[in-house]
């Protein structure tokens, strides 16, 4: 990776902003159920009240004067949804609206085939110049020197393109760690992703140095470092599941379970990926030719192709029974829930099959419905886990007066089938109010 390279490109990207979208200064919904996260409980007859954005009241009441007003009544209002595991760039600027549009009012990006860009869109939405979700982002993604080279060889060998594996950094020694380290500090990463493994010496070089830099590590689980060494060294999340999948005793499992738990370390499961990895490169193919599933129509075309070439490539790879690993992943979901790991909500999008916005709300239910939660735990995972997780509970993750606006009001309610996140009637959008047609010509554009 050639940091001036990223920083030129950034400079360039940040020209291309468009034009300001400013917050309702008034609005007030009235008559609403508000789903309560953390009680668990839905408060009937609800007004809150939002001013620029922020929520400055909520409970009864008369409406301010020459507030817009928001009949409620039979809706449901939830805080604005986190996704904390996509990939948002690989998807294009038209990914930043389907999020919007799907009530995902806040994401983590866990890395980009362009840093400058991903850059660019999470100031310029900070700004108010760009409609779309609130944004944490990753540093270029740390890879293995050895996997690096591999892969390179690989892609030069089929001529498949190279160029994206120079945002990928793969560190060679634990002082070329630490100066990559203050590198992507100053550049305004968020955070550190790392999904192969360096040399142990240099990942721990690296972890320390983000640490004092104030850069949170996430990371795959790898066979460079068991789940028990890396949370204790301070990997703060889990990507994706466990892989070669646990074996051993439901006990054994629980005591690791409950060392991930007690050194804070999270997960983020991403069942929603499964069916793109579960098929082979030729079903994977056929069900991309055939369209599968409602939401493919929103995905651009040099997407589609990239999946394909993704499909190509898996010949290369050495036969996994992704079914077992799937099904193990499935089964720990509820066993890190109940030893009191912090389980929260991503997609992956960016990955075969996976349309951002929508994926989020297909993840709720599959963590439901394949991984043991009740409504509300997903529903937590979504909204109150994450804003906890990153530090930003004081400002969001709940609907509270003193909060920021970012809320999704539904036509039915979540807690009784968690597929009613889906149901969208309005977003409001770090104060600015979307109705259910402002929705539609999001996704139509």
């Amino acid at each position: 990776m050639r940091i001036p390279t990223i920083l030129l490109a950034f400079l360039a990207a940040c020209g291309t902003s468009k034009a300001p979208v400013p917050a309702t200064e008034s609005l007030a919904f009235t008559r609403v159920a508000v789903v309560d996260v953390e009680g668990g409980r839905v408060l009937p007859e609800q007004t809150v009240v939002v001013r620029g954005n922020r929520i400055v009241r909520m409970g009864s009441g008369p409406v301010p004067a020459r507030a817009r007003v928001v009949d409620a009544r039979g809706k449901y209002m939830i805080p604005g949804l986190w996704d904390m595991h996509t990939h948002v760039e690989l998807n294009g600027a038209a990914a930043l609206l389907l999020y919007a549009a799907n009530g995902v009012t806040s994401i983590r990006d866990m890395g980009a085939h362009d840093f400058a860009r991903t850059r660019a869109w999470r100031d310029s939405i900070a700004a108010g110049l760009r409609t779309g979700p609130r944004m944490k982002i990753a540093a270029p993604i740390v890879e293995s020197p050895e996997w690096l080279r591999a892969v390179r060889r690989m892609q030069e060998r089929e001529g498949q393109p190279t160029a994206w594996l120079d945002q990928r950094y793969g560190p060679a020694s634990a002082e070329e760690a630490v100066r990559w380290v203050d590198s992507v500090a100053a550049l305004g990463a968020d955070h550190v992703k790392v999904r192969n493994y360096p040399a142990l010496e240099v990942l721990r070089a690296l972890m320390s140095r983000a640490r004092e830099r104030g850069l949170p590590v996430y990371a795959h689980i790898h066979r460079g470092l068991s789940p028990a060494e890396a949370s204790a060294a301070g990997m703060r999340s889990f990507e994706h599941g466990f892989f070669p999948a646990l074996g051993g005793s439901a006990a054994g499992r629980d005591s690791l379970f409950r060392q991930l738990a007690a050194n804070g370390t999270a997960i983020v499961p991403t069942l929603v990926t499964w069916r793109g990895r579960e098929l082979t490169g030729d079903a994977l193919m056929f069900a991309l030719d055939a369209a599968s599933g409602p939401n493919l129509r929103y995905v651009p075309p040099e997407v589609s192709r990239r999946w394909r070439d993704e499909a190509k490539t898996r010949r290369y790879e050495t036969p996994q029974d992704w079914s077992a690993l799937a099904r193990a992943d499935r089964r720990n979901v509820r066993e890190l829930q109940d030893a009191g790991v912090v389980v929260m909500v991503g997609s992956d999008g960016g990955a075969p099959l996976v349309v951002p916005g929508f994926a989020t709300h297909e993840e709720l239910a599959l963590l439901v419905a394949e991984g043991g939660l009740t409504p509300l735990q997903a529903l937590r995972a979504a909204t109150v886990r994450p804003a906890a997780f990153l530090g930003m509970a004081d400002s969001l993750g709940v609907v509270r007066a003193g909060k920021v606006a970012d809320l999704v009001l539904l036509d039915a309610n979540p807690l009784e089938d968690i597929r009613n996140t889906r149901r969208i009637a309005a977003v409001v959008l770090n104060g600015r109010y979307l109705d259910r047609a402002a929705l539609d010509r999001l996704l139509a554009q």
